[in-house]
């Protein structure tokens, strides 16, 4: 791989960064390493600060939430992201803070992997498009309150539901609420949709896998309210509609790993998934 000669730094504000950042600047210095700029994931102005020079990669330090709005706001870029991780699972920022100085080192020489990984993208009824890395929820506007919505696959229905919303998942988004919700864990740079209702008033709504190529619509049939929230977070411009369209965005983006990074390892580690409740090897 090519060596990564000069890079931009963002970091979160509502975790401890300073310690992880002198770290990763101390070592891009001694690599002769060009910092372009660093900036706080919550500026106003982050595209402007982070385009004004061509890098090679954007160094995200935080959690995952840091990594999501960072991906969302430079997407244009069309620059590589690595993670580091100060927050607490790590999914999408697989660099813990002891090995910062070991990986990051690799990672500059040129010894790391890429993933490119896919997009949502939500049209609302009004025309406004947003990008999710995670997941889309259509959800009543009121806690414990039911809603009846319909599901298709382009004008295709498929189900019928009453339920307290619905969650369309992105592959990257399995291991996030989807995960919580009871869903199944996917291979991260698959092309799906993963469709789970929420809290359904049927015993068979059971989450659904479909292949990304085919646009989904979710329509409200009450006469309640609904909200829009994408990737956990409200968006003024689109928290009531009455329906809303999902497709694969026709951009994706890209993640630098480590040499050694098993996304299943990952899995196993951090949600203590597949383990056995007694170690069954003894």
């Amino acid at each position: 791989m090519k060596k990564i000669e000069k890079i931009s730094i963002i970091h979160s504000v509502s975790r401890k960064y300073q310690g992880a950042l002198d770290i990763c600047v101390e070592v891009l210095k001694n690599s002769n390493v060009s910092i372009s700029s660093i900036s706080s994931i919550s500026s106003n102005d982050i595209y402007k600060e982070i385009s004004g020079e061509k890098v090679d990669l954007i160094l995200v330090i935080g959690g995952d939430g840091t990594m999501i709005s960072a991906i969302e706001s430079l997407l244009n870029l069309k620059t590589p992201f690595l993670g580091i991780n100060i927050g607490k699972l790590g999914f999408l920022t697989d660099i813990d803070f002891d090995s910062i100085s070991t990986e990051l080192s690799k990672i500059i020489a040129g010894e790391h992997v890429s993933e490119e990984r896919p997009l949502l993208e939500l049209l609302t009824s009004k025309g406004i498009k947003k990008a999710a890395v995670n997941e889309i929820v259509f959800h009543s506007e009121k806690i414990a309150q039911m809603t009846s919505f319909s599901i298709y696959q382009e004008d295709n229905l498929i189900s019928k539901h009453k339920s307290d919303g619905v969650i369309v998942s992105s592959a990257t988004g399995s291991t996030g609420y989807l995960f919580s919700g009871g869903g199944p864990i996917i291979d991260p740079t698959l092309s799906i949709f993963a469709i789970m209702p929420m809290f359904s008033q049927s015993a068979s709504s059971n989450p659904m896998i479909l292949t990304a190529d085919k646009k989904i619509k979710i329509k409200l049939e009450s006469q309640n309210k609904s909200l829009i929230v994408v990737d956990g977070h409200l968006d003024s411009d689109i928290i009531e509609e009455s329906h809303i369209t999902i497709s694969q965005k026709d951009s994706t983006y890209t993640l630098i790993h480590p040499l050694n990074y098993d996304y299943f390892e990952a899995c196993r580690t951090k949600l203590s998934w597949g383990l056995p409740l007694v170690n069954i090897d003894e």
